[in-house]
Order: C-alpha cells, then sequence, then structure tokens
C-alpha cells in the first residue's frame, strides 16, 4: 500500500535534486573553461616562433640528383616567416612544377620542429646555350627547357657538363626543344651545335657538317630527318663540288647544298640503304 513522504523526506530529496544540479552546473563550466583554455594554449603555441617556418633550412630537398638544395628552396618562393599551418602543399608542389619543370613533385609538413618535406625529380643539362653579346655568364639546359647558371647545380654536376652547345634566338626560347633533344639524342651522329636562333630554319653542326633542318616539325618528321642523317653518313665522299650543307627539310628527299660561290644548282641525293 503506498504511503506517501513524509515532510522530511520530501525536503531531502530537494536537498539531493539541487546539489546534482549544482554538481553539473559546476562540471559543465569547469570543462568548457579546460576547453577554452586548451583552444588558447594551442592557438598561443601555433602563434610562436617553434611553430613557423623562418629560414630556407627547414624546407628538407630530397631526390634531387642534379639541382642543389638552395636551388629548390628558392623555387618555392616561401615568404619566410609563415606559419606552418597556412602553408598549402598541393598548392607549392604545383608551383614547384609550373616554376621549375621538375617531375613527381611531393611536399609534406612536419613538426617538432616544424619542417617541409620536399621530394623532387629533377634532370641533368643537357646542352650549354651559347652566349651573346648581352649575356655571358653559364647557362645550361635540361631536356624539359628549364634554363639555369652552372652555380644551380651540385658540384659533382660541373665535372660532367655537356657538350652539345645550343644558340638560343631573342627570346631566349627553342621552339620545341624537348622534342627536338628527344630525336638528336637517339641519332648516332655526333651533333655539336644546335642553331635554333630561326625557327623556321633550324641548323645542325655536326661530325658529318652542317645540316638543316628548316621548321621544327612533330616528333615523326624530327625522327625521320636523324634517320636519313645516319644514313647519309657517306655524303661527303660524293664526287660533287664542295657543299655548304645537307638539306633535310624534306626528309624524304634529301638534297646538297652548294656553296653560293658554286653556280650549280642544289642536287637531289640517293641515301645509301
Amino acid at each position: 500500500m503506498y504511503q506517501p513522504e513524509s515532510r522530511e523526506q520530501l525536503k531531502q530529496r530537494h536537498q539531493q535534486l539541487r546539489q546534482q544540479r549544482r554538481i553539473r552546473v559546476i562540471t559543465s563550466v569547469w570543462r568548457f573553461t579546460c576547453t577554452l583554455g586548451i583552444v588558447a594554449g594551442l592557438g598561443w603555441a601555433i602563434g610562436q616562433p617553434d611553430w613557423t617556418i623562418s629560414k630556407p633550412e627547414q624546407i628538407r630537398i630530397e631526390g634531387n640528383q642534379y639541382l642543389s638544395d638552395a636551388t629548390v628552396r628558392s623555387m618555392l618562393a616561401i615568404p619566410y616567416p609563415k606559419l606552418i599551418m597556412e602553408l598549402a602543399p598541393a598548392q607549392l608542389a604545383t608551383q614547384l612544377v609550373e616554376r621549375s619543370a621538375v617531375a613527381n613533385v611531393k611536399i609534406d609538413r612536419g613538426v617538432l620542429p616544424p619542417h617541409l618535406i620536399v621530394q623532387i625529380q629533377d634532370f641533368p643539362p643537357v646542352a650549354r646555350i651559347m652566349p651573346t653579346q648581352t649575356t655571358h655568364a653559364q647557362i645550361f639546359i635540361d631536356e624539359r627547357g628549364l634554363q639555369l647558371p652552372i652555380s644551380s647545380y651540385r658540384p659533382a654536376v660541373w665535372r660532367n657538363l655537356p657538350t652539345l652547345q645550343l644558340r638560343l634566338p631573342a627570346q631566349g626560347t627553342c621552339s620545341k626543344w624537348p622534342q627536338l633533344y628527344q630525336a638528336m639524342r637517339t641519332s648516332p651522329v655526333a651533333i655539336g651545335i644546335v642553331d635554333c636562333r630561326n625557327p623556321q630554319n633550324l641548323i645542325l653542326q655536326t661530325e658529318l657538317g652542317t645540316v638543316r633542318l628548316g621548321a621544327i616539325g612533330d616528333k615523326s618528321r624530327l625522327d625521320r630527318q636523324m634517320q636519313q642523317l645516319d644514313r647519309l653518313r657517306n655524303w661527303q665522299q660524293h664526287t660533287l663540288p664542295e657543299v655548304e650543307q645537307l638539306d633535310l627539310d624534306n626528309p624524304d628527299s634529301p638534297e646538297f647544298q652548294l656553296k653560293r660561290s658554286t653556280p650549280a644548282p642544289s642536287q637531289v641525293i640517293e641515301p645509301t640503304p
């Protein structure tokens, strides 16, 4: 049978409920205070110098066989000091590819101490750009077209510099250089100088003499021109007047171009099988 609680029991129950509510309020306030303190502490810590990239030495370069660490760091163009959490690795990697033509770039952030890890694939210099009246520095170009002074490379590269030389036009670029270099590197005929000053009249100085390729074509045409050059190794043995150059503008119909002092016209030659 139900028995109503006495006044004293009701009073005790109310006291217990008030005490439980007081404990819950105190606990909530304590948790909020702790959370706020942790957030504030993290914000303060992140803002300290120990969480910033303040010098190039905090950027670790990996995978570079030819470019110096300092060269790769300079290509990142990070404004120091910079909070490490404000640096976007994917964006930095994209910018590095656009600026330098290096491949397979991967950038990660590291903490304790804060640093960046930059992994790249770089390429060796393949030709020396011939100096002009305004430029006398030793500038080299790699197979992708990146032009850098010799000081940008590791000292080990200096001991094995390329002998191929490249003449560039005033704007300082050679049209379709990657395709052109890939075709030339497979040629068994040694090439000493590539003259790109006129993009419509590419000239090679080879072990066989001067060779004209005309306008730089696509990969298929360049490959055919290099194949014809190899087939015509004995062109200097032809019983013809002294020639000025071998013309491979049309690789399917190569010609000798005679010196201007010689009145005879250009003569079509048949390559040796």
